[in-house]
């Protein structure tokens, strides 16, 4: 998801619309309503990081990962309330619109986890975002129905399938109570996030033509090419696995055979086609 740089205004002169990705916390009535629905974070090892052992640039890549962590899960937040919206639209199942409203719900969660984090690491790294363009984009003139499978496909079949593998590989190499304890509450969560692609598909079968999943094919691939970056797109970085880092060259390969063994099969059932043309 690109963040717009610019926009001219009525004089011609370009205005910055990105700003630094910050998170406000309201409290009261809505905080306790999000904690009887999510309990248990308080009961997370808040204040236990030990970071005698880091470099100040180490603890600024790590800051970097989980500034960019949570700006995922916040943006992942915005992709599942367009899916509950075209479920809506599309007539869908009560119980499938309330999974996909439920899971943007997960995300805010998420979201604050990994601002918390952040802020025990020594506070956010720079991160501008141009929050207006946060929603993801369908194609233009889809009826819903076209639209929800688009955001099905990405945000489900594409983009959380290749969180779960990410997610427990950086569990893996994380050594320290906190950054473990938030991964796993993630991990928790984001199984049944990967599922409800496979959910709407079963239920739009019948409903979508030759035309529509060649089309939806064409969607899958160009997703794919947004989450697994290129050797071109690397860089020097080298977060640290303690707290949940990976190094980018590892994040490619975990991500490019993750594709490869669930991602294209996984669409694949639903007649849907996404290997490289």
């Amino acid at each position: 998801m690109k963040a717009q740089s610019g926009a001219e205004d009525r004089t011609g002169t370009v205005r910055e619309r990105r700003s630094q990705f910050e998170l406000e916390w309201l409290g009261g009535p809505a905080a306790s309503r999000l904690r009887r629905r999510r309990p248990g974070v308080e009961r997370l090892p808040w204040g236990t990081l030990d970071l005698s052992g880091f470099t100040p640039e180490a603890l600024l890549e790590a800051r970097r990962v989980w500034t960019n962590g949570a700006f995922t899960e916040y943006a992942s937040a915005a992709g599942f309330t367009a899916l509950a919206t075209a479920l809506l639209e599309s007539g869908a199942p009560i119980d499938l619109v309330a999974a996909a409203a439920d899971c943007a719900v997960d995300e805010m969660l998420h979201a604050e986890l990994a601002a918390r984090l952040v802020m025990e690491l020594g506070g956010a790294a720079p991160f501008l975002v141009d929050l207006e363009k946060v929603s993801p984009v369908t194609s233009e003139g889809a009826r819903p129905l076209l639209r929800a499978a688009e955001l099905a496909l990405k945000i489900s079949c594409v983009g959380e399938s290749l969180s779960v593998p990410a997610l427990t590989t950086s569990l893996r190499g994380a050594d320290q109570p906190l950054p473990r304890a938030v991964l796993r509450r993630l991990l928790r969560d984001e199984g049944p996030h990967a599922r409800i692609g496979d959910w709407f598909f079963a239920w739009a079968a019948e409903k979508l033509s030759a035309e529509d999943r060649a089309h939806l094919g064409a969607v899958a691939r160009a997703a794919i090419e947004v989450y697994v970056p290129s050797e071109r797109a690397s860089c020097d970085c080298r977060p640290p696995a303690a707290l949940g880092g990976v190094l980018p060259v590892d994040q490619r390969a975990l991500l490019a055979e993750a594709v490869r063994t669930k991602v294209i099969p996984g669409l694949a059932r639903h007649g849907i086609d996404a290997t490289v043309q």
